[in-house]
């Protein structure tokens, strides 16, 4: 068990109460890890959104059985308040709760409350540990961003001083799976404002959004191919929006590893090209769909990729999601092909497919009762999740 986990755990004691009131401003009780956590130890986190709602499950799940001795749905039940105010309960809950608090701002007493609230819940584990190593004195807003940066997000921003230094620094940044929060985003954003070769680019833009940034990468690498002669014929179709195309150094080795593993894993899409690339480095070729085989050689080293990649039965939701992403862009591809090429990788694809199946089944076993409490504010988890998402 990580710390992390461990300082939550902690104000939260085996049969001490059947009861709990937790003051959570900051959702810190719905981090997967936690609520899974609490789950072994026989607690059940409920969300107190709705007064109705959550009266009706708590006398018929909880209070009903333990009043005649059982231990109900639970040992214990927690009402996780997204607030301080008490006030908001019905007076039976506070009489009869054991009351906790739990805030960024006491786990964290060195750094800016006003920036780690920012902080998505899957870095808190790792800021927490940061923080207990790394943070000597009170840091304020500007010195909470910097060690944000360095120890979560491995971003030195004063250091960044080329052009290819920011796109190996964007490109492993969303490779990991991640982005910065606008906050942080921005505050790079300024301190590169004086390098001239990206005064054009959309810097925090870019750093905040993953999706714009794959965007950019496709249509510059159009934008690559034909400045090396090479003319794709999404080009040709004027489907290339050159208003997001900017000059990437494609070629810079850094630049190039992280490239080269978005077309193996579909992230990118490799483009049909007119003719013969005589004048194109071999390393750009995973780029292009130069003969008929392209395609299948893309799915036959994607899937050796990923699948060396399946996440574990402690992963998180997350992880899956962005395995799922990946694992669709290898199947699209494979239905893409003729049909002796996808015989070629058929055993490939399915075996890839087996394995991910058999570990989304053991993972689900352990982990789905998690995900109804997971919070929607950033995205729904499950689809009862999606009318909060949408209000």
């Amino acid at each position: 068990m990580s710390a992390w986990v461990d300082r939550i755990l902690r104000e939260f004691p085996a049969d001490l109460a059947r009861f709990w009131i937790a003051c959570d401003p900051d959702n810190l009780l719905l981090d997967e890890r936690i609520l899974h956590s609490l789950r072994e130890r026989g607690f059940e986190v409920l969300p107190f959104e709705d007064s109705i709602a959550f009266r009706t499950e708590y006398e018929e799940r909880y209070r009903t059985a333990w009043d005649r001795g059982e231990d109900g749905s639970a040992k214990a039940l927690v009402l996780q308040l997204r607030g301080t105010d008490m006030n908001a309960l019905p007076w039976d809950y506070v009489r009869e709760g054991r009351k906790v608090s739990l805030s960024l701002a006491d786990l964290f007493p060195k750094l800016s409350y006003g920036v780690i609230r920012h902080i998505d819940s899957e870095h808190h584990e790792a800021l927490f540990e940061a923080h207990n190593r790394h943070a000597t004195q009170l840091l304020g807003e500007g010195a909470t961003k910097e060690f944000i940066l360095t120890h979560i997000f491995r971003i030195s921003p004063h250091l960044i001083s080329r052009t290819e230094e920011f796109w190996r620094e964007l490109l492993r940044l969303h490779y990991r799976g991640t982005s910065l929060p606008p906050l942080l985003a921005d505050h790079v954003s300024s301190i590169l404002a004086d390098l001239p070769d990206l005064k054009d680019l959309p810097v925090a833009d870019l750093l905040s959004s993953r999706s714009l940034t794959v965007r950019v990468l496709q249509d510059s690498w159009d934008q690559f191919l034909a400045q090396n002669g090479v003319r794709s014929q999404r080009s040709a179709d004027n489907d290339r929006d050159d208003a997001r195309a900017f000059s990437i150094p494609f070629d810079h080795p850094d630049v190039r590893v992280v490239v080269d593993n978005m077309f193996f894993e579909g992230t990118l899409q490799p483009v049909d090209i007119e003719g013969e690339p005589s004048s194109l480095p071999e390393w750009a070729k995973v780029g292009l769909k130069s003969d008929a085989n392209s395609l299948r050689d893309l799915v036959a080293q994607g899937v050796i990729r990923i699948g060396q990649e399946l996440p574990g039965p402690d992963s998180s939701h997350r992880d899956w999601s962005d395995f799922a992403r990946r694992l669709g862009e290898i199947i699209f591809r494979f239905h893409s092909l003729s049909a002796q090429q996808a015989h070629d990788v058929h055993e490939q694809v399915h075996a890839l497919q087996r394995d991910a199946d058999a570990c989304l089944t053991d993972w689900a076993s352990k982990h789905f009762a998690d995900l109804p409490s997971l919070p929607a504010a950033k995205g729904p988890v499950m689809v009862h999740h999606v009318p909060r998402y949408l209000a």
